[in-house]
């Protein structure tokens, strides 16, 4: 997908709205994580993930605080989170270098955002199963086939008029 087909920039933050972001490169694809870690964090079913590359994210106010854990894969995740209300506004993960996970429901608008993916279905709710194109039980190891159905799939926000 090229940037240019892609409405840019997607503003963000917690719900108080002490720390925001800017994000202005396109994600690269938008998942459901139904691991244990991000249902308890959401206090819900799952979360929503959106990669997009480092360079493509700025922290435009607010100091987010962060809390670490060492995940699945044996890496350190970093979950960012706002030090008043506590929204959860993004994971930079090792396993993942170069991308920050924004959660996607912390966007200014998110009514366009649908995942392509789902991932650690082993720890899911079984009637919060996703109906989607690409399925994992754990983390998905390569993702390329999920670049490729956010790509083709049409999913973009509205240009600003």
């Amino acid at each position: 997908m090229a940037q240019s087909d892609f409405p840019l920039p997607l503003d963000g933050g917690c719900r108080c709205r002490t720390v925001r972001y800017q994000v202005t490169h396109a994600p690269a694809f938008i998942f459901a994580c139904h691991c244990t870690d991000c249902r308890q964090m959401t206090a819900g079913a799952f979360s929503i993930g959106m990669p997009v590359p480092k360079e493509g994210f700025t922290v435009t106010a607010g100091e987010p605080r962060v809390w670490t854990k060492i995940a699945d894969s044996g890496k350190p995740s970093h979950q960012y989170w706002c030090p008043v209300c506590h929204g959860w506004t993004h994971t930079i993960a090792e396993l993942s270098p170069g991308m920050v996970i924004v959660r996607a429901t912390t966007l200014d608008t998110y009514e366009w955002v649908r995942p392509v993916g789902q991932i650690f279905l082993r720890s899911s709710y079984p009637w919060a199963r996703l109906q989607v194109p690409l399925n994992y039980e754990t983390e998905f190891d390569d993702t390329g086939p999920l670049k490729s159905a956010f790509a083709d799939s049409g999913i973009r926000p509205k240009a600003e008029e």
